[in-house]
């Protein structure tokens, strides 16, 4: 499985200090200081004060933080940011109580931008162009975490209140730190053995990498739960496995390796003559349950894992594997854990291209005028109208959401978001004046986050003065009346006002392509050509823009201007279905 954490990011590879050398003023270098050393974000660099620094000493060390103000924590100050930020202060004669910044969270974003843009001129490095605040905090939080500072000290310190948040900024260890971290010690002080057997731990994780492996290979969810009994039976660990759907009406096509459908319904019957839902349980608690069933056909009684499989809020049902004879160890629980965690992300992924490739999708369209929504409380205070443009999403529980506001300020916008919990992170795409592009990452408190925990997509949102009306679209299987329920609990003010079953028109490969050929023009598609078989779009790229340019006899510029153009198109085509077109009362 390739680590995604690998991948190269703006500020890698000596990004950070080629973005310094960027800088102009002793301001632009202190702005990028203050959030990829310190972890600041725009709104807490532009209410720093010097009152804010406090000094304390420990083990015979000086250790500067930051008071920050907007959530109360101490953030580290590293001694020789606190030098700059001292000396800055002094040669601007700012007062104690006088803000260092005084400027507006969004012009600090700008300022990130212009450094970043000049960078890449300088340097010829294209992806410090997009270098953006939240960059610069991702950078510390890396950083921090490869001193080998814990994941809850970085939290900490760094005001992220939730360990989803590090989890993408995470390495992936090695094996042998992977075995070194699980396998206890042969003894303890006293030369007694320690509970634990290292060969048996090492089956576990060998088990699990080879479900991981195989679960990049497939693309549906019975392929997904398949994969997973096949693995594991395979493994020297685990005598059998199916796993249970939390749906009852789904019981009757579970997916199960190690044992044929008789001895299943023999195990099944026994677990359920104790009047539990083991299911249920374990998906309540998140946690891994074992249950020793009265008989197995042909064997002696074992104990059977429960394991969970869930995604952010949503459980997919449970996991059941047979041991070989031994008691589940907190050790190989929380690999279990782990595996479920990785299943559940595995089936919410299949669903979701499920349904993208659906012909018939089921449309909810609501109303809402609940402002504990984000977005309808947003257009209510500014009076503005608010419209979604689409939603990827970048974390366990965290949607990144591009919004089109209209007849209101970005910087009113800015300082009205900045003082909500669920919003993360917000960046300025594109100012037009009464109309602009924003990029805000949400972790809850929206209908939209609501909806796609259901694996659900938002084809439609617009907020305007208040009251939102959106469409929600579903796959045939999802049960809706749990949706219907967790949206109204969740947004009072919430009512489904249409419901209604739509065809998707049939689109080929063929169609696809001729619908791109008529968007490019021959000059865009030859460029686009030549960058591909080139290897411009491969890493490492196995050509440069200058070399595709000479190779074409264009400019370097023009170039540029082609492909991204033809890019842009690529992106539309791909994108941009038909989504406006769909059957739906909602007005375009």
């Amino acid at each position: 499985m390739r680590d995604e954490n690998s991948e190269p990011t703006p500020l890698s590879a000596g990004g950070y200090e080629r973005l310094r050398r960027a800088t102009e003023t002793y301001r632009e270098d202190l702005v990028l200081r203050l959030g990829a050393e310190v972890g600041l974000t725009p709104a807490e660099m532009s209410r720093f004060e010097p009152a804010h620094v406090t000094q304390r000493r420990h083990g015979g060390t000086e250790l500067y933080f930051v008071a920050v103000p907007t959530d109360g924590r101490e953030a580290y100050l590293p001694s020789e940011v606190e030098h700059d930020v001292r000396k800055y202060v002094t040669a601007t004669g700012i007062d104690e109580t006088e803000r260092v910044l005084p400027v507006t969270p969004r012009r600090l974003q700008m300022l990130v931008a212009s450094v970043g843009t000049r960078a890449a001129e300088e340097t010829g490095r294209e992806e410090l162009a997009e270098v953006s605040t939240r960059d610069l905090r991702r950078h510390f939080a890396r950083t921090m975490l490869a001193d080998g500072i814990p994941p809850s000290v970085v939290m900490r310190i760094g005001g992220w209140d939730r360990i989803e948040s590090l989890a993408p900024l995470l390495g992936e260890p090695s094996e042998d730190e992977v075995l070194d971290a699980l396998s206890p010690a042969p003894a303890d002080s006293d030369g007694r053995a320690v509970s634990g057997d290292p060969d048996r731990t090492r089956q576990v994780i060998e088990a699990a990498r080879s479900v991981g492996s195989a679960l990049s290979a497939v693309n549906t969810r019975s392929e997904v739960e398949q994969a997973v009994c096949d693995r594991l039976t395979d493994s020297d660990r685990y005598r059998f496995a199916w796993i249970e759907s939390g749906e009852t009406d789904a019981r009757t096509s579970r997916t199960a390796a190690g044992l044929d459908e008789t001895s299943l319904e023999a195990v099944r019957g026994s677990l359920a003559g104790r009047g539990t839902d083991f299911t249920r349980r374990a998906c309540d608690t998140r946690d891994v349950q074992t249950v020793r069933p009265d008989s197995l056909p042909n064997s002696e009684p074992v104990p059977i894992a429960v394991v969970p499989l869930a995604h952010g809020d949503t459980a997919y049902g449970a996991l059941y594997v047979a041991l070989d004879g031994q008691a589940v160890p907190d050790v190989e629980a929380d690999v279990l854990v782990t595996l479920g965690r990785h299943v559940g992300q595995a089936i919410a992924a299949a669903e979701r291209r499920k349904l993208l490739l659906a012909d018939t999708v089921v449309q909810l369209e609501f109303e809402s005028s609940d402002e504990q929504d984000v977005l309808v409380r947003l257009s209510a205070a500014l009076g503005c109208s608010i419209r979604l443009r689409g939603v990827v999403p970048i974390e366990e529980r965290s949607l990144l959401c591009f919004l089109t506001v209209r007849e209101a300020t970005t910087d009113a916008v800015f300082d009205e978001l900045q003082t909500t919990d669920a919003v993360e992170h917000i960046r300025l795409i594109r100012d037009r004046g009464t109309e602009s592009l924003l990029e805000v990452a949400l972790s809850a408190g929206s209908t939209i986050t609501t909806l796609t925990s259901y694996d659900g997509t938002v084809s439609r949102f617009v907020a305007e003065d208040g009251v939102a009306r959106f469409v929600g679209e579903f796959s045939n299987e999802t049960p809706l009346r749990d949706v219907l329920s967790d949206l109204t609990d969740a947004y009072p003010a919430t009512e489904l006002v249409a419901k209604q079953e739509v065809e998707r028109p049939t689109r080929t490969t063929a169609d696809f392509r001729a619908s791109l050929v008529a968007r490019l023009t021959d000059k865009q598609e030859s460029v686009l050509r030549a960058a591909y078989l080139a290897g411009y779009f491969e890493w490492p790229r196995g050509s440069t823009a200058e070399d595709l340019a000479d190779s074409i006899d264009i400019s370097s510029p023009t170039l540029h201007q082609h492909l991204r153009t033809a890019q842009q198109k690529l992106m539309t085509a791909f994108f941009d279905d038909d989504t406006d077109e769909r059957a739906s009362t909602l007005d375009p």
